[in-house]
């Protein structure tokens, strides 16, 4: 049993639609929910033609999230986990936003990409539902996005993020629960049906026996047709039976329903029917859990073996046929290099472990050479950037895909740019140990290298023993050329 500082984790999730905070005590293998906070902040509402979200709606964000705060002051950094979603995946001032909500929260934020938060939707359900053995259809209706799993167990096969929100839908095509129109809703349904053709055919192949659906419009709806359904169930009938009755009605009428849950509803009802319609459905089972649950046991994995981002690493050396030996000389020099550099701070990369993602990047740093061998660094860059990594936060990737890009050969600083100072501070010590290492194990030698390495400012003094050096003059020479790669972004390199 892994030991932890606290027992207690907590998960953050900035949803398009409502902000989610879930606090939880972990004992004895099991976790007891002891706190839960929702705000619908709709940030999705904020993004206005600009591409930017707008002002109001940041102080609305950030207002909420230095409540939020307050609850996460005892909790141990480590054991909390925030993240972004659809609309800060889009916002063109997202990063700017960032920095200051982070101030707020308290806690670094991490942007996943809709991959892995349909992963982290279906590994809440799977730790919650009990029923293990019959393959599931998991659907969750977010503000900008839905995401659709099928899996079975704990293990997925299909996993999708589609352009399907409730809060965009009503914006985008005007939808009032005040003053429902006909065209309105038929627009909107045709082009929910247009959008799930993307996955309709192969999920249909896949097949399901059972369907859940998460997220707060699932439960709301699903409240709407109690009388029909119970509450914990949505059936094809029931839906279609409310629909016809509130396009004829003209609104729908129902005091119950806070008013921004409500104004969001009659989008979530028409992306809902459409997902009836093309996927075929008959009912949905409404579950409890939802992407919270995802985040508070993928972290407590973290603690242990079960950290996704490993089995990831794994994953990926496996499928490029990456040489594992090699990998591992690389990560041990690199590693051993960077524990002499441990003092030197890393506010700049925030949420991510220095350690973790140079020993990940050591490893796959070849992870390109099958397409190139001239250009492997290029095509590993590429690889992390843009591929969908389970467990890994867009700037994990970012941070992992740049020391592979930057591995060896020239260094061209202005590819830094988008990095600001502190980052780039934080980023280059770890360069430096990734170079080092490439260069020390070119030869695919499976001996240990442990040199020495002194930093004083930007002043790298690297030791080696004599008669390796001796041993080596192809290495010794290209130590030489290296000092003039680091001098372009202002690292001196000696060599003893």
């Amino acid at each position: 049993m892994p030991q932890f500082e606290s027992p207690y984790f907590a998960a953050i999730d900035l949803g398009s639609n409502s902000f989610h905070m879930l606090i939880v005590r972990f004992t004895d293998a099991r976790i007891e929910i002891i706190d839960r906070e929702k705000e619908m902040v709709q940030i999705a509402r904020g993004l206005k033609h600009t591409g930017n979200l707008d002002t109001p709606t940041q102080e609305r964000a950030l207002a909420c999230l230095n409540r939020f705060s307050e609850r996460l002051r005892d909790i141990p950094s480590a054991q909390i986990r925030a993240v972004g979603t659809k609309t800060l995946r889009t916002a063109r001032n997202s990063r700017s936003f960032l920095k200051t909500a982070e101030a707020a929260l308290g806690v670094p934020i991490q942007i996943i990409s809709g991959y892995e938060e349909a992963r982290l939707v279906y590994h809440g359900l799977s730790h919650t539902v009990i029923n293990d053995y019959d393959q599931r259809l998991v659907i969750d209706i977010g503000g900008g996005s839905t995401e659709f799993i099928i899996g079975k167990a704990y293990d997925t096969f299909c996993m999708e993020s589609l352009s399907l929100g409730c809060v965009t839908y009503t914006e985008n095509f005007r939808l009032s629960a005040d003053a429902l129109n006909a065209e309105a809703i038929e627009k909107a349904y045709t082009n929910a049906c247009g959008e799930l053709e993307q996955i309709r055919k192969t999920y249909l192949e896949r097949g399901w026996k059972v369907a859940y659906g998460t997220s707060g419009t699932m439960r709301a709806i699903a409240e709407l047709l109690g009388k029909e359904d119970g509450g914990a169930v949505i059936s094809r009938g029931a839906l279609d039976a409310f629909i016809a009755k509130i396009v004829d009605d003209g609104k729908i009428a129902s005091s119950g329903i806070e008013k921004r849950r409500r104004d969001v509803l009659p989008a979530g009802l028409i992306i809902l029917q459409a997902i009836f319609d093309q996927l075929q459905l008959e009912k949905i089972h409404v579950a409890d859990a939802t992407l919270k649950e995802g985040l508070i046991y993928d972290n407590i994995g973290r603690f242990s073996n079960h950290d996704s981002r490993l089995l990831t690493v794994n994953q990926l050396q496996a499928n490029y046929r990456i040489d594992s030996q090699q990998a591992e000389a690389v990560s041990n020099t690199a590693l051993h290099l960077w524990r002499q550099l441990k003092e030197i701070p890393g506010v700049g990369l925030s949420g991510v472990s220095r350690t973790k993602i140079l020993d990940w990047a050591s490893r796959l740093h070849e992870i390109g050479l099958n397409i190139s061998h001239s250009n492997h660094h290029m095509h590993g860059y590429y690889i992390l950037r843009h591929s969908d990594l389970a467990g890994f936060g867009r700037y994990e990737q970012y941070i992992m895909a740049n020391l592979v890009r930057f591995q060896r050969k020239k260094i061209v600083p202005s590819r830094f740019d988008d990095m600001d100072k502190e980052a780039l501070e934080s980023f280059l010590p770890l360069l430096f140990c990734l170079r080092m290492a490439c260069l020390l194990h070119r030869r695919r030698e499976s001996g240990h290298i442990l040199p020495h390495i002194q930093v004083n400012a930007q002043h790298y003094t690297l030791t080696l023993d004599a008669k390796w050096l001796e041993n080596h003059p192809l290495t010794s020479t290209s130590l030489e050329t290296e000092t003039s790669y680091l001098k372009k972004i202002g690292i001196t390199l000696s060599v003893h």
